[in-house]
């Protein structure tokens, strides 16, 4: 059974969109709720003084806003002004409050690179893709990365990968990859770069690397067949069907360059089996 809740403070006219996800919450039940189910992706940086005007002017609960803002003057800790913002409400019970205590007490003995990582992977999960790639570059230029273990830093440059073929970079992603899958041997890593020869019809690269991999004929096939399949499906979708329309029928140079180049980015799309 649910729980009807009335909200503390005003319903917002204006939102507080969160940074990188551009979720919008409208009172402070929603904010708390958005952090408590996103606490792995809450960082301290998000807690300034944008947010605390909102808290102050929108959703009208001025002695939640100072004490955040005497807490983000005194530097305290994540844990304390997340606290204190769910306190702010009564959306969740002290049980739930508790239990959200722990795991931020995890994430806070997680290893600096683990946090660098955390803050990446939500810019990747978000489309956030050129500042997740810095993101990822940062951690790899880090003077800790000797200490990183074999299979998080093949993660981590698995990561960056993705980030690197939205962003266009094919070839980059492909070594990526590969890279990524010396560290970490992880099956997905050497499918993204065995996919991302296809896709870039690397054909003789395809079959040399096949070998060396002892890929059998049935993987091949079936890697193959996926590429395939993925394309047609994707051909058949209203959106893809309009950027056709697009390219054969919008007046205009210009339109058909956009057209053009939206057409091709589906396609690499596509053929990535993202789609």
């Amino acid at each position: 059974m649910g729980r009807f809740i009335l909200c503390t403070g005003r319903y917002a006219v204006k939102p507080y969109v969160f940074p990188v996800s551009e979720v919008r919450v409208y009172s402070i039940e929603e904010l708390c709720y958005y952090i408590y189910n996103n606490i792995y992706e809450i960082s301290i940086d998000i807690f300034d003084k944008k947010m605390t005007d909102w808290i102050r002017h929108e959703a009208r609960l001025s002695v939640v806003a100072d004490k955040i803002e005497s807490m983000i003057g005194g530097r305290a800790s994540l844990k304390d002004i997340v606290v204190t913002i769910m306190c702010g409400c009564d959306y969740y019970s002290e049980s739930e409050i508790k239990a959200l205590i722990m795991i931020m007490n995890e994430t806070e003995n997680l290893p600096r690179y683990g946090r660098m990582k955390k803050k990446a992977d939500i810019c990747l999960k978000y489309g956030k893709y050129l500042q997740a790639k810095k993101e990822y570059d940062c951690i790899l230029k880090n003077a800790d990365i000797a200490k990183i273990p074999a299979e998080e830093y093949g993660d981590i440059l698995h990561n960056r990968s993705i980030a690197c073929f939205y962003l266009g970079e094919y070839r980059e992603a492909g070594l990526g990859f590969k890279t990524a899958y010396s560290r970490n041997e992880n099956p997905q890593s050497l499918r993204h770069y065995m996919l991302l020869l296809l896709i870039n019809n690397d054909h003789g690269e395809f079959d040399k690397e096949a070998r060396a991999y002892e890929l059998s004929d049935i993987y091949i096939k079936n890697l193959k067949n996926e590429l395939s399949e993925a394309y047609t499906q994707a051909q058949s979708s209203p959106a893809y069907k309009e950027l056709e329309k697009q390219r054969r029928y919008s007046p205009g140079d210009g339109a058909l360059i956009y057209a053009d180049r939206k057409l091709n980015e589906w396609k690499q799309r596509i053929r990535s089996g993202s789609i």
